[in-house]
C-alpha cells in the first residue's frame, strides 16, 4: 500500500498537528503513516486555499492490476481510484490511468483514460481504462500507472504503477 506525500510545508503542519493531538500508535505496514521526505509513502493536500480553513488531509492513489476484463470480451482492464484518509468530505479528483505494454524493452502507453470522481472506487467512483485484444494469442507484458490530482488542492506528482502482468492479448 502506497499512500502519497505532498508538499513539504503543508505535511510538517499536519504533522505537528497530527502530532499533538493523536495518541502514539504501533507500527503496521498496513497503517499509513505521515513522511515528509521525497519518495515516501503519504499523500498530503493543502486546504490552506479552501474555505473551510487551514489544515493538512490524507489520501492513498490505488488501483488494481491489469487484467482481462469481465464484461466485454477480448478487452484488458485496468483501474485506479482514490481513498480520502483523512481530509475535508465531498471533494473530487481527477484520476488518470496510462495501460501500458512492454514493447522493445520500453513501456508505451495503449491508452489512456481520465475522469472526475469522489473518493472510493467501485464501477461509480473509478476510472477505468481499456484496450481490445486483436487477438488472444502472444504473450506480452501489461502494467497500469495510475494519478490522482484533487480538485482545487495541491498535491506531490507520484504516480501509483502496478505489478506487470503477462496476459495473452495481441497488439
Amino acid at each position: 500500500m502506497r499512500i502519497r506525500t505532498g508538499a513539504a510545508a503543508a505535511a510538517l503542519a499536519g504533522l505537528l498537528a497530527v502530532g499533538a493531538a493523536v495518541p502514539a500508535q504501533a507500527d503496521s505496514h498496513d497503517t499509513p503513516r505521515p513522511r515528509g521526505t521525497a519518495g515516501s509513502t503519504v499523500n498530503t493536500f493543502d486546504t490552506a486555499s479552501r474555505a473551510a480553513g487551514p489544515g493538512v488531509g490524507m489520501f492513498q492513489t490505488m488501483g488494481d492490476n491489469v487484467h482481462f476484463s469481465h464484461t466485454v470480451r477480448g478487452n484488458i482492464n485496468a483501474h485506479g481510484w482514490w481513498k480520502n484518509l483523512r481530509g475535508p468530505a465531498g471533494i473530487k479528483a481527477k484520476v488518470t490511468v496510462w495501460l501500458q505494454v512492454k514493447r522493445g524493452g520500453e513501456w508505451k502507453t495503449l491508452t489512456k483514460a481520465a475522469k472526475n470522481v469522489y473518493s472510493g472506487g467501485g464501477s461509480g467512483k473509478r476510472t477505468a481504462a481499456a484496450y481490445k485484444c486483436t487477438y488472444n494469442v502472444g504473450q506480452y507484458d501489461f502494467r497500469s500507472v495510475i494519478d490522482v490530482d484533487l480538485i482545487g488542492y495541491a498535491d506531490d506528482s507520484y504516480r501509483k504503477v502496478t505489478p506487470t502482468q503477462r496476459l495473452g492479448c495481441g497488439l
